[in-house]
């Protein structure tokens, strides 16, 4: 089962309202200061370029449940790339890379192991395609709200609107909500800690995420046309998406979290457990390529 804390998740579900100020941008704007002054301050926070965050993942399938490896590397404004590896067939290991560069979709995937006949195939969005489009959107929207949700900073591609959305509570505690509102259908709910003023929180709505995985053990390769027509079609539908944020650590001066869950719909879905977290890493040239 993933662990998501119980405060936090019951904090989202037992909302029973927000209350109302006519306080707007102002009030929003004081709560952003003082949760950037929680995070290390302002001075700190705008020196803060790019994260590589390492650790490991752990996320429900239909089916059952997989865990493997995760590197997270974000280079401020445009450049995220999230590593993934996993073993789900014996001793295979499947090696998965996602992420944009910029105007650039990234997407690759590697099979280590598991004898020489055995081939595992991600299919990723057609070249070209409204699906790949799409995917470079989400892409930057996942970029943008990390951004929010651990430096409080929007991007510039993503210039957000941040409003006071009132205060919420539950047994477990008070927050203040920031509403923010960005390009397009861009939008999102910050939950701040009323006394530490940290990020508790980040509800959204979204298209479940999904992994499509195919194993083939020798036999002909397959057929294009086949992997073409099994492509996944339009995008399901919009769902609740919460991410929640603890286990905060000071790294070089600015507080960051080292557990991430996820939930969708309401349930479980995944969970990052980072053991280390470097600010502002030397990247190599090619380390935003994918390959």
């Amino acid at each position: 089962m993933l662990r998501i804390l119980a405060s936090l998740f019951s904090l989202f579900l037992t909302v029973a309202g927000f209350v109302a100020e006519i306080s707007g941008d102002t009030r929003a704007a004081e709560l952003l200061a003082q949760a950037r002054a929680a995070l290390g301050g302002e001075r700190t926070l705008t020196q803060v370029q790019g994260l590589s965050a390492a650790g490991t993942f752990t996320r429900a399938l239909p089916d059952r449940q997989i865990n493997g490896d995760l590197t997270l590397d974000i280079q401020l404004p445009d450049k995220m790339l999230r590593t993934e590896s996993v073993s789900p067939f014996g001793d295979a290991t499947i090696v998965t890379l996602q992420g944009i560069n910029g105007e650039q979709l990234l997407r690759n995937a590697r099979t280590i192991g598991g004898g020489p006949n055995m081939i595992v195939r991600m299919a990723p969005p057609p070249s070209g395609s409204d699906a790949e489009a799409q995917a470079l959107r989400n892409g930057r929207a996942e970029l943008a709200r990390l951004s929010i949700a651990w430096l409080l900073a929007a991007l510039p591609s993503m210039p957000a609107e941040f409003t006071y959305g009132g205060e919420a509570e539950a047994e477990d505690g008070k927050a203040d909500v920031i509403d923010v509102k960005g390009p397009g259908s861009f939008a999102a709910r910050l939950f701040l800690d009323k006394t530490a003023h940290r990020p508790l929180m980040l509800a959204y709505k979204g298209v479940a995420p999904t992994m499509v995985i195919r194993r083939q053990e020798g036999g002909p390769p397959p057929d294009p046309e086949a992997i073409k027509r099994s492509q996944p079609g339009e995008p399901g539908p919009l769902v609740d998406i919460t991410m929640f944020f603890d286990d905060y650590k000071q790294v070089d001066g600015v507080w960051l979290p080292h557990h991430v869950s996820r939930s969708v719909d309401g349930k479980p879905s995944e969970q990052w457990t980072f053991k280390t977290i470097k600010v502002n890493p030397a990247f190599k040239a090619d380390a935003f390529s994918a390959k």
